[in-house]
């Protein structure tokens, strides 16, 4: 792999246009691939259908800014992002995260075809919140 401002350059892009609600760009920055797939912090949030994933992006007042170290990276068709970006909410409130992203190139443009979110817990934390959910 060597590094990629392209790869880089599509997440951030991503971002952007995440937290400006454009979602007719985003559809452009996500692969129509039927492989494409996004995993969320949330239960429930392992994403495939086009509609769940537009809904995804049209929540209100949702934004992300990156970490300080996003990084892309690229080997032919196939690319590979990393970032601790960090989510804001509708009312304000910030959530830091870790996420992982691959794209491919489709027609000279990078498009992500996986992407997956996530928030570091502590292990004994999140078997207490799973006990209390019953899981």
């Amino acid at each position: 792999m060597q590094s990629s401002a392209e790869v880089r350059g599509t997440m951030l892009r991503f971002y952007e246009q995440l937290s400006a609600k454009d979602v007719a760009s985003l559809d452009r920055l996500v692969s129509s691939d039927p492989a494409t797939l996004v995993i969320g912090t949330a239960p429930g949030e392992w994403v495939t259908e086009r509609d769940r994933l537009r809904y995804g992006f049209e929540v209100e007042g949702l934004g992300i800014e990156p970490g300080p170290s996003a990084t892309g990276h690229e080997r032919g068709d196939v690319g590979w992002f990393v970032d601790e970006p960090t989510y804001i909410f509708p009312d304000g409130s910030r959530m830091q995260s870790r996420m992982t992203a691959i794209l491919q190139r489709e027609d000279g443009d990078w498009r992500i075809v996986h992407m997956h979110v996530s928030v570091g817990v502590a292990d004994e934390e999140v078997v207490g919140l799973q006990a209390r959910w019953g899981r």
